[in-house]
């Protein structure tokens, strides 16, 4: 299902020519460098590809003649490859290794050049004829700096025409017609396309671009030793065309700058669409909202984005359908979502979901609703970003401490609707208990558990006052009383909160005993000071009409009593700071 949908994605976008897809027998890689030659072989320059990011330079994504699969030994590439191959040497030098390397790039394309009779495809013949790889070095960098040039891949360009070699038609299809000629496949059942009697693939194209995976790639399908075989079947029957089909779609997806994938904790996830939908460029955006470049026209584009993802969340966060903001979008395309973790030199397949973009946007809706609740400054967003729900629960807010498992089960819980995780609500009241902050992401993440994974149907979303759940009352207490000891002892290295915050919300009974006998100090303070007076019968009457509502203090409190709780002291801590209309 996964292969064949990624199948079916490369179809599409081979059609489409503005997607830049490569055709069969191509790859996309990094390029930096052109080598001009004439017509005799002579190297006349080395033309920089390299295109400006930021003050960096980056290589230049171009379809070139499919990469092979380098696990061990050495292949040469058609027409294009590293340094060492095409000079012979590296920033090593022209050493043995590399010899060999440079006779292997100089080997394949004497076995095509019976059957290629192009100028410059000639012209690359003649120049590895005459090239003196011990001279690398010093030729080189009459043009570019070897330093640069030493790591990089290049290609080559006759002097004075455009275009590069290995674009030339006659050079493509004769490069083609020598690969067919010269295969081993076996012939087979695609198990994707069902085709029959066509040539399976032995190895398929590493996929790169996966968080923590090996810079050469990884497979998601790997057979490469009789091991495999079972009863004279691959254990994969996968066409070389379908083999390439869908490893060049996943790759790209998973390339850099692609608006189509996102990392959460351990996992990549990419996505998308049976047929064309506005989603697949904004459903990373859901996840993370862009930030505005520099440059006016930039901003504007981008504060638009932003501006349509808000609005598109609001509407399904308050229940609506998606169409209520975006009339265009068709609820009905089958979306795709694939999660993907490294593991060794294969990827593990982490998640798998295939629903309709309506079911998944409802999900994303219901996943923001049970996180709704009053922010406690106004900067913060009203759609926090999962990384940014993750970091509060992480050791030091740091990303690379948030816990894979935990992070793998909050994304596969927003994806699909089902339960957080069984260990998140301990883990949020842990981060808590370590570092006494009650925070708007934290109590958001408190809330949303509370409103899954228990029998609790309703949590406020603002502060309820008429609310009587004994732990959002003691929760609720426990703030005015640390605002009375706030008021009464301003600039106090440490209040209550900082002491017995943990202990209130899991021991209440042991510990309001104490705390209320001091509030009552705190409170005869304030009844001293004449400016003051006023604050003191207000807080005062606070703390006995929350105390009204109930008749003992549990000795202890379950997670979820603490986690409302929590909910009453951010709610209540929230309203002090809420500015409220004078009335007569």
């Amino acid at each position: 299902m996964i292969l064949h949908a990624l199948n079916s994605y490369y179809e599409r976008m081979i059609n489409d020519a503005d997607a830049e897809m490569p055709a069969f027998g191509t790859s996309i890689e990094n390029i930096s460098f052109a080598l001009v030659l004439d017509e005799g072989g002579s190297l006349r320059e080395i033309e920089d590809l390299r295109e400006t990011n930021g003050k960096k330079m980056r290589p230049r994504k171009m379809p070139v003649p499919a990469a092979v699969t380098r696990t061990s030994g050495v292949k040469a590439n058609f027409l294009w490859d590293k340094a060492a191959y095409i000079f012979g040497a590296d920033a090593e030098g022209a050493t043995e290794k590399n010899s060999e390397r440079f006779n292997a790039f100089s080997a394949l394309l004497q076995a095509v050049e019976k059957d290629v009779d192009d100028v410059g495809f000639l012209a690359v013949r003649k120049y590895l004829q005459q090239w003196n790889s011990e001279q690398t070095e010093e030729v080189v960098g009459r043009f570019q700096q070897w330093e640069d040039v030493s790591s990089a891949n290049l290609v080559f360009r006759l002097d004075g025409i455009p275009g590069f070699i290995h674009d030339r038609l006659s050079v493509q299809s004769e490069w083609l017609k020598y690969g067919q000629e010269n295969s081993d496949a076996s012939l087979g059942q695609c198990l994707i396309t069902g085709e029959g009697e066509v040539p399976l693939a032995r190895v398929h194209t590493p996929i790169k671009g996966v968080r923590g995976g090996q810079t050469s790639g990884g497979y998601i399908v790997s057979f490469n030793a009789s091991a495999f075989v079972s009863y004279k079947q691959d254990k994969a029957s996968v066409a070389e065309t379908s083999a390439f089909a869908y490893t060049t779609a996943l790759n790209s997806l998973l390339s850099a700058g692609s608006r189509q994938k996102i990392t959460i904790g351990d996992t990549t996830y990419v996505f998308w669409a049976k047929k064309a939908t506005v989603a697949e460029s904004f459903l990373a955006d859901i996840f993370d909202l862009p930030k505005p470049d520099k440059g006016e026209s930039s901003e504007q584009d981008d504060q638009k984005t932003v501006n349509d993802i808000h609005g598109l969340l609001k509407s399904i966060r308050d229940g609506r359908r998606p169409v209520d903001f975006m009339p265009d979008l068709d609820e009905d395309v089958r979306f795709y979502v694939l999660g993907l973790a490294p593991n060794a030199a294969r990827l593990s397949i982490r998640f798998w979901q295939e629903s309709s973009l309506g079911d998944l946007l409802g999900r994303v809706g219901k996943h923001y609703r049970q996180l709704n609740i009053d922010k406690q400054f106004d900067n913060e967003p009203d759609f926090p970003p999962l990384w940014r729900l993750l970091c509060q629960t992480a050791t030091l807010g740091k990303s690379e401490n948030i816990s894979p498992v935990l992070a793998g089960g909050m994304a596969r819980a927003m994806l699909t609707g089902g339960r957080y995780p069984q260990n998140l609500l301990a883990v949020v009241l842990g981060r808590i208990r370590a570092e006494q902050n009650v925070t708007y992401f934290r109590v958001a993440l408190i809330k949303a558990y509370l409103l899954r994974n228990t029998t609790i149907e309703e949590v406020p979303v603002s502060f309820d006052l008429n609310r009587t759940d004994l732990p959002y009352l003691l929760g609720r207490l426990f703030a005015v009383l640390e605002k009375a000891q706030e008021e009464a002892i301003p600039g106090a290295n440490a209040t209550i909160k900082d002491r017995y915050l943990a202990a209130a919300s899991a021991t209440p009974g042991q510990v309001f005993h104490m705390l209320l006998k001091n509030s009552t100090n705190h409170i005869a303070k304030l009844r001293k000071n004449s400016e003051k007076r006023g604050r003191a019968f207000y807080l005062d009457r606070m703390i006995q009409d929350i105390i009204a509502e109930f008749n003992n203090y549990p000795k202890t409190q379950t997670a979820e009593e603490q986690g409302l709780f929590m909910i009453g002291y951010y709610h209540q801590r929230k309203d002090f700071f809420t500015s409220k209309k004078q009335e007569d």
